[in-house]
């Protein structure tokens, strides 16, 4: 498929999908990569076996300088995930916290990019970047925004949350799961965990959104109702 098309990345997507059908079990595909996951050894090899002989009779090649196999742990789509859990990526951990304090609605946006995409390491994202996507609202001059206390505050709370190298766990489907839900004067939080064979709880994801206007005055208990729907909605 020559390069530059349109429509090029939907279609090699679809291909790829087809190429693995039946084999979502074992293997994620994502555009060009492909995550193949398995529980034992043994099992691992049969399953790359599968998806290389599929490969291969697609007529497709790989190189195998950009290959690895039987890996513990590997760095997916800006994640280190292996060993029943995922984290950040050490890079983009960095990229975070050396984030330059945001001047213009173009870099609030960016920052919230970044920072966004790793939300469900985050307890109640939502409600801590509030002050920062406020920023967004209204037209101002050349898209420069009045940086206040809260956004400073906000911007160094999101960075220091990555910064502490947050942990989410896999889920055991065999295991009971815990949902916890908080819900503040302005967002809900939702976090999904697990004790594990340590007898510790351990989270899996953590979930929020904002308050629209009208549910911001809701009383307590309706507030709190919102969060559990939200949750057992969203999981």
């Amino acid at each position: 498929m020559p390069f530059g098309l349109k429509n090029a990345p939907y279609e090699f997507s679809r291909m790829v999908a087809q190429l693995l059908e039946a084999c979502e079990d074992f293997a994620v595909p994502y555009l060009d990569d492909i995550a193949v996951f398995s529980v034992m050894f043994q099992e691992h090899i049969k399953h790359l076996e599968t998806v290389l002989q599929r490969i291969q009779q697609a007529g497709l090649t790989i190189k195998p300088s950009k290959c690895k196999f039987a890996q513990s742990q590997v760095q997916y789509l800006g994640h280190t995930v292996g060993q029943g859990c995922r984290r950040p990526s050490e890079l983009k951990i960095e990229a975070v916290k050396n984030f330059p304090t945001p001047r213009t609605k173009t870099d609030i946006r960016a920052f919230l990019g970044l920072a966004g995409y790793y939300s469900h390491y985050i307890p109640m994202f939502s409600t801590i970047a509030a002050p920062l996507t406020r920023c967004l609202k209204g037209k101002c001059r050349k898209g420069v925004v009045h940086w206040t206390e809260d956004c400073e505050k906000a911007f160094n709370s999101l960075k220091q949350a990555l910064a502490s190298k947050p942990v989410l766990h896999f889920p055991d489907y065999n295991r009971q799961f815990i949902l916890q839900t908080d819900a503040s004067e302005n967002g809900i939080g939702v976090v999904l965990s697990q004790v594990t064979e340590d007898d510790k709880e351990h989270p899996i994801v953590y979930l929020s959104r904002k308050f629209s206007d009208v549910e911001k005055r809701y009383c307590v208990s309706e507030k709190e109702c919102a969060a559990i729907i939200f949750g057992i909605q969203r999981l």
